[in-house]
């Protein structure tokens, strides 16, 4: 099965983001699009492009990464998940588009998506600074 990734957000971030997965890991072996979600545009309007292309394409897998959960990028490609090659993730981040690139090269199973979303997860920590106290010697 071939696969295709969607990079859907609201301004530049898809294209961000692919730009910097290509300076990690050099060419994607996939066909990778961005949508930049910008003023007087609709998602929706990308949205129907889409479905008519995946509906064209079933023997293609489309993974669609979006940046917020909920939001007009997001409830728009949220239409497109009746259709079986189809998955959509919420709350992008470059760890799981790293991913899916390079860890999951076959057809993402229920629990390979489960294992993405808390990898991905992972990747968000908080740090702080810590001051150690110093040694008497």
């Amino acid at each position: 099965m071939k696969r295709k990734i969607i990079l859907a957000s609201h301004g530049n971030l898809s294209n961000g983001l692919l730009d910097t997965a290509k300076m990690i890991i050099g060419n994607i072996p996939y066909e990778v699009e961005t949508y930049s979600l910008v003023p007087g545009k609709l998602a929706e309007d990308y949205a129907n492009e889409l479905k008519i292309e995946i509906d064209a394409n079933l023997d293609t897998e489309y993974i669609i990464l979006t940046d917020l959960y909920g939001a007009s990028v997001f409830t728009a490609m949220y239409a497109l998940v009746e259709r079986e090659n189809v998955r959509l993730f919420s709350g992008t981040n470059l760890n799981l588009l790293l991913a899916v690139c390079v860890e999951y090269p076959d057809k993402l199973m229920d629990e390979d998506v489960d294992q993405i979303t808390k990898d991905a997860q992972r990747g968000l920590k908080h740090v702080s600074r810590v001051v150690e106290e110093e040694e008497d010697f």
